[in-house]
């Protein structure tokens, strides 16, 4: 049941709050400098820490740590002042925006790609989309977004500045599901929904070339084991028509392989996004952990990485519904 799930989940998930708190703490640096600032004296630096607990031992920051959990109280930022549930709550939407239209333009190319490579096996056709895809996957991300930026933006002037979600000369849409893209449209701003999608291709293309690779070659691997098996054959004997059985037969039977990738791919791009919201000055929960870390902000680190851990266990969940829906014979329950 999805109950089990959930419970299965939480030790995940009391691991990941130690281990966060553990190696937060085992970093370089002390957040009462930084706080302080390099002009500071050690009277004022050492009120600070005792202002924010870090005059205690170890052990008693943990607990006081978790017991703030328990109320919902992940800390507040060093950086901004404010509590770092509602940064994250504020830049999540413009992150899981981005992932989802890099998942999106990545399977839109990947699986035609790996549906004709499959298709041609062993032909020009077939070896000329795996170094395609091969090429995508071994280029850095950074690489590739600082390289859309210098062709697309600097040298051809299609795309506009890679300055985050909008143009100064656009006001955020008012916030309703929080992408910029849908809360435009819904407010009937067709132009500022037409800016953020601007804003938002680039990063996007550079998310999906870095996940085209594992889906294309997964829908590979999957369609050749589908085309190959009785069923095929048995519908081939029987006069259906090729397209059919490619799109019917085939790959409605090379789904469930294809979900397990997607779910691992869309955790990767959730990991990936700290580097290409840099490179774009995307405002979501990558920059914002990026930014953290390199002040010490040890309260905004800790809930970054637990969001991402809640975003797993949610989404394996989703996963495995998904299972059930593509494949009947599966069970939610086993």
């Amino acid at each position: 049941m999805i109950g089990q799930r959930i419970l299965l989940a939480v030790p995940s998930l009391i691991g990941v709050i130690v281990v966060a708190f553990v190696l937060t703490r085992s970093l370089p640096g002390d957040p009462a400098v930084y706080f302080a600032g390099i002009t500071a004296d050690e009277e004022s630096i050492a009120q600070i820490r005792e202002q924010l607990g870090l005059d205690k031992s170890i052990f008693h920051q943990f607990i006081v740590y978790c017991k703030n959990l328990t109320q919902g109280n992940l800390g507040v930022s060093l950086n901004t002042g404010q509590s770092v549930a509602s940064e994250l709550s504020a830049r999540f939407p413009a992150s899981l925006e981005l992932t989802l239209t890099g998942l999106a333009l990545a399977l839109m190319a990947a699986i035609p790609l790996g549906i004709l490579a499959a298709v041609n096996p062993n032909t020009w056709i077939d070896h000329l989309c795996r170094i395609f895809v091969t090429a995508g996957a071994s280029t850095p991300i950074f690489f590739s977004g600082l390289l859309l930026v210098f062709v697309f933006y600097y040298l051809l002037g299609w795309a506009p500045s890679p300055i985050g979600r909008l143009d100064f000369f656009y006001l955020s849409p008012p916030k309703v599901t929080g992408f910029y893209t849908i809360d435009a449209m819904i407010n009937g701003d067709f132009e500022t929904a037409a800016a953020a999608a601007k804003q938002l291709i680039l990063p996007a293309i550079t998310l999906a070339i870095f996940a085209l690779a594992p889906i294309a070659r997964m829908t590979r691997s999957a369609m050749l084991t589908a085309m190959g098996s009785e069923y095929v054959k048995a519908a081939t004997a029987n006069g259906i028509g090729r397209r059919k059985i490619i799109f019917v037969y085939a790959l409605r039977n090379a789904m469930l392989p294809l979900l397990t990738i997607m779910g691992l791919v869309f955790s990767y791009l959730l990991g990936a996004n700290v580097l290409v919201e840099k490179v774009f000055s995307w405002p979501g929960i990558g920059s914002f952990a990026v930014d953290a870390l390199v002040a010490s902000d040890f309260a905004a680190v800790q809930g970054f990485i637990l969001v991402m851990a809640v975003m797993f266990v949610v989404l394996n969940l989703v996963i495995d519904i998904l299972y059930t829906l593509v494949d009947p014979r599966v069970s939610i329950d086993g």
